[in-house]
Order: structure tokens, then C-alpha cells, then sequence
């Protein structure tokens, strides 16, 4: 529970500081989350911007998180991930194979203090009208809670597009999937 506390303190922070702006997420239009990709929402959805990033959840950051990380260019991390300087993650490269991509989705998560990090069931997926690729994640906090995950990502261009949800293994990765996999199925990418 010290990570939430952490994760909490520092949300709390940034929000006071002017910095993040929560919004609510109308589930009933086209939500643009980067890069000229838009998703369907399906349910409401609180929304933080800052930087760059997209952060959806339904019962709040430490419970559920759904990371936008569209438009990743060569050279560039996946996320600056909040209190991460960017040059301590490891980069993109456009001549990533689906595979390397996954690696470098596990280093992130390495290098964000996650433990245990382990990736399973690559394999292609749609990704809007174009075939990408998804995986499943399992890891834990720095304090041991045990999460679950999946990635959807696509390279258009010299680009790549992933999504991220994360969530507790224990009851909010099930209460939250159905919806994460709607928004997946929704992707529009431009």
C-alpha cells in the first residue's frame, strides 16, 4: 500500500501544482488519444493529461490504469514516465520487430521499479483497420502487489502506437478488462 500512497501524494501534487488536468471522458463520442488515433470510450472514464500522456481510469490511478502512448517516435522512450527522466529509458527504435517491442515494454516496466516482469501470449491483433500485435503482462509493485496487464500496439511509419492497461490481479483487472477490450476493438487510427 506504500505505492499508492506514493502514486496518490505525487497525483495530489501534480494536480495542485497546475501542471495535470483531470477530465471526464464522454463515452458516447470519439476520444482523440494521440497521434490522430481516437477510441471509443464506452463507459465514462476519468481522463489526466500532462506532458504528453494520457492516463485513463475508472476507480482511480492506482486501481486501474489505461497509458496512451501514441506517435512514439525513433529515438524516443515509450513514456517519460511521471518523476522519470526521459534518457533513463530505453529508446524505440523504427526497426523493431513485435518482439523487441515487448522487450522493451518489460525493460520499461524494469526500469519503473516493477518486479517479476513477465510477458506471454504475443500474437497479431487488429489495431483499427491495420494488423498489429498485443501481449499479456504480469509483474509486481515495489511492494509486492501483483498486476496483470495487456498491450496493443501497431507501427505506422516510423512510429509506433501502444496501449497499456495495468490493474491489480486481485478483482480490478477482471472488473475493468470488458472495457479496456471495447476500447481496444474501437481504435480509429488516421
Amino acid at each position: 500500500m506504500r505505492f499508492c500512497a506514493r502514486i496518490t501524494a505525487l497525483s495530489l501534487s501534480l494536480l495542485l501544482s497546475g501542471c495535470v488536468a483531470v477530465t471526464l471522458v464522454d463515452p458516447s463520442k470519439p476520444a482523440p488519444v494521440g497521434d490522430g488515433v481516437t477510441v471509443m470510450p464506452q463507459v465514462k472514464w476519468n481522463q489526466l493529461s500532462s506532458s504528453g500522456q494520457i492516463l485513463w481510469t475508472q476507480n482511480g490511478f492506482t486501481l486501474d490504469t489505461v497509458r496512451f502512448s501514441n506517435g512514439v517516435k525513433n529515438g524516443d522512450p515509450l513514456r517519460p514516465v511521471f518523476g522519470m527522466r526521459k534518457d533513463a529509458l530505453a529508446a524505440y527504435d523504427s526497426k523493431m520487430l513485435p518482439n523487441d517491442v515487448q522487450d522493451l515494454v518489460v525493460g520499461t516496466l524494469e526500469k519503473e521499479g516493477m518486479t517479476n516482469v513477465r510477458s506471454a501470449n504475443l500474437s497479431p491483433c487488429p489495431f483499427g483497420t491495420v494488423t498489429g500485435f498485443c501481449f499479456d503482462l504480469d509483474f509486481a509493485t515495489k511492494d509486492g502487489l501483483t498486476m496483470k496487464g495487456k498491450v496493443i500496439a501497431s507501427k505506422r511509419a516510423d512510429r509506433l502506437d501502444l496501449i497499456e492497461f495495468r490493474a491489480p490481479a486481485e478483482y480490478y483487472y477482471d472488473a475493468v478488462s470488458p472495457s479496456v477490450t471495447a476500447v481496444f476493438a474501437s481504435i480509429n487510427a488516421k
